[in-house]
């Protein structure tokens, strides 16, 4: 029941936060791709994570540690869209190299590849069925013609046919982007000044959205088409028998130059945009008013996701950069008031139940033994080295000169306050003890021994909401003054600091 009402607690505040608009921080930085993100989804199992980039590759990423599970070499250039089908199995990939793809989910294989008639393909999307892929784009390093909307059935895909060709329109208008639309019954792609709805039943253009900007991305919701179009954010309504212009804002930041995705949240009350100024916009949808700048990529950004009930929000960026940005979240004090209450009526509960034990049976004493968990053995090498500690291998992660043998300092969560849960060691015992780690130092007295290492270990019990278990560890000098360092730890290494005494120091 106690972890019941605390994961209720937790739950509640990521509510409030959300709502309440709460900043989003920056939480980490992930740096795999050696060439720029162009495109990062989030696979409907919503524990994985697919981005593409510029050298072709396409990183399949476990979300709940952020680490890299797989990579494939999709295209021969850059990779410009991921799209999952509707059941979830496959995915489509483009690319510059002039192909589309079709690739299974979990087996990572490649099981059709089509060509295009033109260098650039921007969009590729299977219908519901499965059986019908189309897709779109540009000439981008030739003959800058134009051929139209392609189709092809997935059990054939030398046949490609153009089912879409442009009247009137300049040729060097290609399509900039193509998704499946919210109600799954028609294809919208963006091509000049307009969005298109494209019929695939019956293979028929059933409406065309213009505006006076050259559209670059489009994203669907139920009534909603929002497209970004040379700068500015679009959008149409629909009214019960079509979509029509309702509101266009100027982006934040933006200089009318490149493309950029948008993307909501899980109740679609705010969205993400890009631009060119390496910035993320966060938008509220009603009013489309700015609520906050994530600034953070050394190049430009075009692509983002929310994820974890929107707590998270993941950015790539041209820089080869993916960054995670979360929620500063309020200290353990705020957390343990609300459910102090709850807890201290089921431990009178259990009290009430002793007594009732001792009153029956006057006779009988009845002895509750709780059983102290085994602590963590430390295993150490000459000159006093740690090797590992309940198997897990040590790393050191910095050095500390000390010019006492007794001295103390303080550890405190340096990032966001998530739960990590520690044990600090030295020399084999063992100074704090399954602590939760927040924003508020924590003071502790430290001995050392001359003459060899001290390693202060940083032993992780869990790994908290964001990975790994971090701890900023400041050391006070006689004089008062701080200095400070950060450590990490997760389920299969220790980080550790080590401390050396030189009397000399400081003086």
């Amino acid at each position: 029941m106690k972890f019941s009402i605390l994961f209720t607690a937790v739950c509640l505040l990521v509510i409030y936060a959300i709502n309440a608009q709460q900043p989003y921080v920056l939480l980490d930085t992930k740096q795999e791709h050696k060439y720029p993100v162009e495109v990062i989804v989030i696979a409907p199992d919503q524990q994985t994570m697919l981005s593409g980039d510029g050298g072709g590759y396409v990183y399949y990423w476990d979300l709940n540690t952020m680490k890299v599970i797989a990579k494939i070499k999709a295209h021969s250039s850059t990779v410009n869209s991921i799209l999952f089908n509707t059941k979830g199995d496959k995915f489509v990939t483009s690319g510059d190299d002039g192909k589309a793809k079709i690739y299974d989910f979990k087996t990572r294989t490649q099981l059709q590849s089509f060509t295009a008639p033109y260098d650039r393909v921007n969009f590729a999307v299977l219908t519901p069925d499965d059986q019908t892929l189309y897709f779109g784009g540009y000439a981008l390093y030739s003959t800058h013609q134009f051929t139209g909307l392609l189709k092809a059935k997935v059990s054939n895909p030398m046949q490609v046919s153009t089912v879409y060709q442009p009247s009137g329109v300049s040729t060097t208008y290609g399509i900039t982007d193509g998704i499946l639309d919210y109600s799954q019954k028609y294809i919208l792609f963006s091509m000049g000044y307009g969005v298109m709805l494209w019929d695939y039943k019956s293979d028929r253009l059933v409406d065309a959205l213009w505006t006076g900007y050259y559209v670059n991305n489009i994203t669907s919701l139920p009534n909603w088409i929002y497209g970004w179009c040379d700068g500015k954010i679009v959008r149409w309504k629909w009214n019960g028998t079509q979509y029509k212009f309702d509101r266009m804002i100027t982006t934040a930041n933006t200089n009318g130059r490149g493309y950029s995705r948008i993307v909501f949240n899980s109740d679609r009350s705010i969205f993400l945009s890009g631009d060119e100024s390496r910035r993320v916009q966060i938008y509220k949808t009603e009013t489309m008013s700015l609520q906050q700048v994530l600034a953070g990529h050394s190049d430009v950004v075009r692509t983002f996701q929310f994820w974890n009930n929107d707590s998270i929000i993941l950015t790539g960026g041209y820089d080869g950069k993916i960054k995670i940005w979360g929620f500063p979240k309020p200290e353990k004090d705020t957390i343990e008031t609300n459910i102090d209450p709850i807890i201290e009526e089921k431990n009178d509960t259990i009290s009430a139940v002793q007594e009732i034990i001792e009153k029956k049976d006057t006779l009988t004493t009845v002895e509750i033994k709780t059983q102290e968990p085994e602590k963590p053995k430390v295993e150490y090498a000459e000159n006093n080295i740690p090797l590992q500690v309940d198997g897990r291998k040590v790393e050191k992660q910095g050095d500390f000169v000390v010019s006492q043998l007794e001295f103390e300092i303080e550890v405190w969560d340096n990032s966001v306050y998530d739960g990590d849960i520690i044990s600090l060691n030295i020399n084999g015992n063992w100074v704090l003890e399954n602590y939760e780690v927040t924003k508020t130092p924590h003071r502790i007295k430290i001995k050392i021994l001359p003459n060899t290492n001290n390693y202060l270990i940083l032993f992780a019990h869990n790994l908290g909401k964001i990975h790994p278990n971090t701890a900023a560890v400041a050391v006070i000098d006689p004089d008062g003054k701080r200095r400070r360092l950060t450590v990490k730890s997760d389920l299969g290494t220790c980080g550790a600091l080590n401390f050396t005494y030189s009397p000399k120091q400081n003086q």
